[in-house]
């Protein structure tokens, strides 16, 4: 048996039925507000278009007044990139937070100014690198069993941190600011991703 001998005997077993009265009204009803609902959701697509626009512009200019959006979702004053494992690139980004002083204090504004300003690919980070060499592979400072590790990307993101710090602390005091703990002051901060 095909498949239209099947169907033909299936349809010719079936009982049957009777249009009951009104189904003509009662599915132009339907189409009719189901028609009302379409035109409702255009409506209500289109309000929620106009407003994801807003937002998202929003958005963007309230990132770019605040430092550089990362791709995974946290901004930085400045980025960089060094070579990551096997090949893949180890993006880095660093922050500058208040500590123990109110966001938008004078010292806070300066540091993110500084660190915003510095072009982190010509920076000299190879004193700051060779410290951080010596001191791999060595015994824990505080007498804790075991060697201090570091990976190459470890190091350079390292010592990229500490040269920074050096420069910031540096042109904040030259600029008369106050980087003591008592007193309030800044903190820097080294987030990366794909450096592993």
């Amino acid at each position: 048996m095909n498949d239209l001998d099947f169907e033909s005997r299936v349809r010719n077993a079936a009982p049957n039925t009777a249009t009951p009265i009104g189904l003509a009204d009662h599915s132009g009803r339907i189409l009719r507000e189901a028609r009302a609902r379409r035109t409702r959701q255009v409506r209500l697509w289109a309000a929620s278009a106009a407003a994801s626009v807003v937002l998202v512009g929003a958005g963007t200019v309230a990132v770019a007044g605040n430092g550089l959006q990362t791709p995974w979702g946290w901004t930085a004053d400045n980025v960089y990139q060094i070579p990551g494992p096997d090949g893949e690139t180890c993006f880095a980004g660093l922050v500058v937070k208040p500590d123990g002083v109110a966001d938008d204090a004078p010292v806070v504004q300066e540091a993110h100014e500084i660190v915003a300003a510095l072009d982190l690919d010509a920076l000299d980070t190879s004193a700051a690198a060779a410290e951080l060499i010596v001191a791999n592979d060595q015994p824990f400072a505080d007498g804790s069993p075991g060697v201090a590790h570091y990976t190459d990307e470890e190091i350079a993101q390292s010592a990229m941190h500490q040269t920074v710090a050096k420069i910031l602390f540096a042109e904040l005091e030259d600029r008369g600011l106050s980087t003591s703990k008592e007193a309030g002051s800044v903190s820097l901060l080294s987030q990366a991703q794909g450096c592993q």
